[in-house]
Parts: structure tokens; sequence; C-alpha cells
């Protein structure tokens, strides 16, 4: 299985360092996700990242900076459903329900699948799907190694997902809790990459 983190909603300070981090003990994706920022802060965090990690990430906001900063793709989401023209990159898009799985999951190189637990971000954003549900869509077929779990991904349910069917992880408010202290967000990290 593979994992990939999104950033925070929010920007805060230091963040291209940890960003960085993350890239340095291993990711090989990171979802760039700036929901209410602009152009110009949202470029600026990029030209704070190392530019060796640049094709690690993938965007979920100002596509057109995607090509400029060869970015590895786009992903495409309600406020940014369009893929730009001609666009060569990695094209991925979230999912919600078993019938976009079966409609839209073959259109794209990958697709989140959410809420599979309550999220650890969002307040109210609980699971979707019971075991059941999960465990009939791997047998249809629709949950493969295409699609990746979102919602309330930690480091002790990320293994269940293994019986899923799932490809991969996408992990966002388990990950960026201890911020405050570089080595303890390592160590945090890390407890992922062992599934």
């Amino acid at each position: 299985m593979k994992l990939i983190v999104i950033t925070l909603p929010e920007f805060f300070a230091k963040e291209a360092y940890f960003i960085d981090l993350l890239f340095d003990n291993g990711l090989e994706t990171l979802h760039l996700r700036k929901p209410e920022s602009n152009e110009t802060e949202f470029e600026n965090l990029l030209k704070s990242i190392n530019p060796k990690n640049w094709n690690k990430i993938v965007t979920h906001d100002h596509f057109q900076l995607a090509e400029k900063y060869n970015l590895k793709g786009v992903h495409l989401n309600k406020r940014n459903h369009v893929t730009p023209e001609n666009y060569k990159g990695t094209i991925s898009k979230s999912l919600h329900c078993a019938d976009e799985l079966r409609t839209e999951k073959n259109k794209y190189n990958y697709v989140s699948l959410s809420p599979i637990f309550n999220s650890v971000s969002k307040k109210n954003y609980n699971s979707k799907f019971t075991e059941k549900e999960l465990l009939e869509l791997k047998y249809k077929g629709l949950i493969d190694e295409k699609v990746y779990a979102l919602g309330g991904i930690t480091a002790q349910n990320i293994n269940l997902l293994k019986d899923f069917g799932f490809g991969g992880a996408m992990v966002l408010g388990s990950i960026w809790q201890k911020i405050e202290n570089p080595e303890q967000f390592e160590k945090n990290f890390k407890q992922f990459q062992t599934f």
C-alpha cells in the first residue's frame, strides 16, 4: 500500500520545512491543498519547498502552476473539477460513494474515497461506509489499487485498509498533530510507513 499526505488547509510557519522533512523521510507523494489561498500565497509556499521535491507534489488548487513547477499532478475536487487542457501529468479525483467509484474511477490515475473512518481534522465528517459495504466494494472490484482511503486514517487503523483492498491511504489530520516538535513529527510520520 502507498501513502499520500495531504497538507493542512491553512498555511503555518515553517510549513515548507515540514513538507521537505516528509520527503526526506521517504514520502513519495504530497497533495498540496490550500482551498482559501490566492495564487501568490500558494506559489510562495511552492518556491519555499526544495525544488527536487516539486515532482512529488499534486495540487488541489491553482492548476496553472502544475506545469510551471513541473508538479506531479492535479487533484480534481468540487472547487476545481476541470482538468487543464492538454495536461500530461497525473490526474486524481475525490470520490464519496459507490456510484462515483463505478462511473469515475477508471477515468483517472487514482482516486480517493472518503470518509472511510470518522475524520481526525473535520468536525462532523463521519464514516459513510460500514465494514460490510467496504468488503462488498472490494469483491465487486470497485476498491482496488487505484483507490486510496481518506478520512480518519491513523497509525492504529491504517492496517485495516488492506482487508478492504485499498491501494493506499491519504492522511491529513493524523500527520500534522506534532509540528511543534520536528523529532516527534518525524516519529509520527514513520508510524505510517510500516503498513
